[in-house]
């Protein structure tokens, strides 16, 4: 297939901005009916984009991952607790393979990353200090989605399923 030249393809976005802004309504009738028939597939959706930010973005906040003060301290009381001690390590790998020991030994020790720069068993971190704890950050995340969707999945279908018997 040949390339369009920079006039076609500039005609092109044109048009289809003058559709767009014609049908306007039409086109957001159709997505929010979409949406309401389809609630599974616009949670799929939401969540594989803020994963995709959350990569992108390895510099973002607590609150970019919507986890506060409280949250914080009790993702911290599981990974102490060694309860979880798989879903704690899937975190920390997903979230930096290559720094997955360092970050897991600045949590479980309250270490800075001054402490676990250059360690004596794990080496040197793999990471910049402002990337280290941009990491730090996403395995919390990672550990907070993964608790959420457990929590989900134990609870009782009769509190999962509307009066009805239809899903929420």
């Amino acid at each position: 297939m040949a390339t369009m030249s920079a006039e076609a393809v500039e005609a092109r976005r044109s048009y289809q901005r003058e559709y767009r802004r014609r049908n306007r309504e039409k086109i957001n009738s159709q997505r929010r009916k979409w949406s309401n028939q389809n609630p599974d597939k616009v949670r799929e959706c939401q969540e594989r984009y803020w994963e995709n930010v959350a990569r992108r973005n390895i510099r973002a906040s607590w609150t970019d991952y919507g986890i506060d003060e409280e949250r914080y301290q009790e993702l911290l009381k599981v990974v102490m607790s060694d309860e979880y001690e798989g879903i704690v390590l899937t975190a920390a790998i997903k979230a930096n393979e290559m720094a997955a020991g360092h970050i897991l030994l600045s949590v479980s020790k309250h270490l800075s990353y001054e402490h676990v720069e250059y360690h004596e068993r794990l080496g040197r971190c793999p990471l910049g200090r402002t990337d280290f704890y941009g990491a730090r950050r996403l395995f919390f995340h990672y550990l907070d989605v993964a608790l959420k969707n457990m929590e989900k999945e134990m609870r009782p279908e009769s509190v999962r399923q509307g009066k009805d018997g239809e899903g929420l």
